[in-house]
């Protein structure tokens, strides 16, 4: 067999051996690859009912995308247009491996690259957003009003979560999971109300303020579900909530990340008050497809 070129790409499936690599590689950029890292490390590339694949040019690892065959979380990383179309490539060669529900989040080019590949194949995203990714440094907050009030959620907070999770999500991205996955949403909202990761700010009985904790690694924390209820926007609560909720987690990482939407205009102008800067082109792409009879995607 004649032996490739140095600059070659090839794909693999990654192995639990392979751990330490992939962790140092997705370490260079440990804020924007946080949620990643997280996972790896969590998970030691050994979860059963995930994959990992490798795409690496001549030897070298350029590129990994993640399947959550349960969760539906497809997360591509790496540089290049010819490795994005071999992270897209893979997806579509897997996606009998995945829920019929799926959503594509990561960096804009690999993104990009997997809806059109999948477009290919006539699916197309129920809905893509561009997005860019943002990240606040340890001692780059202004200074603010302390947020005594706001605490993790807890199980007798189920209702609350449970009705502004769903109305954050079909605000952000068109899906209301009360009616598309009710009974793996009420699970997901129950570990919610009993991780400590979701943080509540309620007065006189009603929300203000919501966010999670999506990932934490030693060196950064990624929020997200950052939310007001529609009759407190505008009045500095996501701003105070945001603020305190950094400055927690300030105590134990150097950074604060997110990603919102470009076209989510009010929310730029709040992380930009409190010092978070763009650090990727970012993107996110949300399937809903019915359940495919013969597997995935012809090539």
């Amino acid at each position: 067999m004649p032996v490739p070129p140095p600059s070659a790409l090839r794909s693999e499936p990654a192995t639990p051996a392979e751990l330490l690599e992939v962790f140092s590689w997705l370490d260079r950029d440990p804020i924007v690859n946080v949620y990643l890292a997280a996972l790896v490390l969590r998970d030691r590339l050994a979860a059963p009912a995930d994959e990992y694949w490798l795409v690496r040019r001549g030897g070298e690892l350029s590129g990994l995308v993640h399947l959550g065959t349960l969760s539906g979380a497809v997360l591509p990383v790496g540089g290049g247009a010819d490795v994005h179309a071999v992270l897209a490539e893979r997806v579509a060669e897997r996606l009998d491996r995945l829920p019929p529900r799926f959503q594509v989040v990561g960096d804009r080019g690999g993104v990009e690259a997997i809806v059109a590949r999948l477009r290919t194949a006539g699916i197309e995203p129920r809905r893509y957003r561009p997005h860019t990714y943002m990240a606040v440094a340890q001692g780059g907050l202004p200074d603010f009003e302390r947020v005594g009030a706001l605490r993790p959620a807890r199980p007798e907070d189920y209702p609350l979560v449970h009705d502004s999770g769903a109305d954050l999500r079909a605000e952000e991205i068109g899906d209301d999971p009360r009616a598309s996955d009710p009974d793996g949403y009420a699970r997901r909202v129950g570990e919610e109300c009993h991780g400590g990761y979701t943080y509540l700010w309620i007065e006189d009985g009603e929300l203000r303020f919501r966010a999670s904790l999506s990932a934490l690694t030693a060196d950064a924390v990624q929020i997200a579900g950052v939310y007001t209820p529609p009759a407190w926007r505008g009045r500095g609560y996501a701003r105070r909530g945001l603020a305190e909720l950094c400055a927690r987690q300030f105590a134990r990482v150097r950074a604060a990340c997110l990603f919102v939407s470009d076209a989510n205009a009010p929310a730029l102008a709040v992380y930009r008050r409190l010092g978070f800067l763009p650090c990727a082109a970012w993107g996110s792409a949300l399937y809903a497809r019915p359940p495919a009879p013969g597997g995935g995607l012809s090539p």
